[in-house]
């Protein structure tokens, strides 16, 4: 069994990393958030979870028909938000003001042609967003939210989506997971 899941890997280019980072900066030290690792963001389309091994190939198959038919785009990441509420947050995340089609059309399509091999549909609103951060504490809410908040109007960034990615995430002992690329899949090449 390998735990799978299908995303969109982002590589922050230096103003984004720089913009993270001073948002990472909101938090104080007696709050209690584990803050993602730059090298492991990226936009999850359809998680599989523990998944038997003799149905990657067709896992593949069914990704690689869809990235295939699906043109590149760029993502426009504008927004910071949070699952949860203002009061008790669990998931600080990035994503789009805009309505990303491209995502949310890559995502209807992993769920019909998946469903097939046994993977359910995801229950409740498809959120198209990039974890920042898994919130267990925070000490001064108003501090933290008036920090991130003071930068909300800076972030906009522009990203060139051209692949999407069959992961496996491997739990450690420090329960950071590893992610492992299975298999890249490009899309679609615009032609002028």
């Amino acid at each position: 069994m390998k735990r799978l899941f299908v995303a969109i890997e982002i590589i922050p280019q230096p103003a984004l990393i720089e913009k993270i980072n001073i948002i990472r900066k909101s938090s104080t030290v007696l709050d209690k958030i584990n803050w993602i690792d730059i090298e492991n963001m990226h936009l999850t389309l359809k998680f599989l979870g523990e998944s038997h091994e003799d149905l990657i190939g067709n896992i593949e198959e069914i990704i690689k028909k869809i990235a295939q038919s699906t043109p590149a785009f760029q993502l426009q990441l504008n927004r910071i938000g949070a699952f949860g509420s203002r009061y008790q947050p669990r998931i600080l995340w990035m994503g789009s003001y805009n309505q990303v089609t491209e995502i949310q059309t890559l995502h209807k399509k992993l769920e019909k042609n998946l469903y097939p091999l046994g993977f359910k549909p995801t229950y409740g609103n498809f959120v198209p967003h990039l974890t920042l951060a898994r919130i267990h504490k925070i000490d001064n809410k108003k501090h933290f939210w008036k920090s991130i908040e003071q930068h909300q109007n800076t972030f906009d960034f522009q990203i060139n989506i051209n692949e999407i990615i069959l992961f496996e995430s491997v739990i450690n002992k420090g329960y950071k997971p590893i992610y492992k690329k299975i298999k890249v899949f490009p899309l679609k090449v615009n032609k002028a």
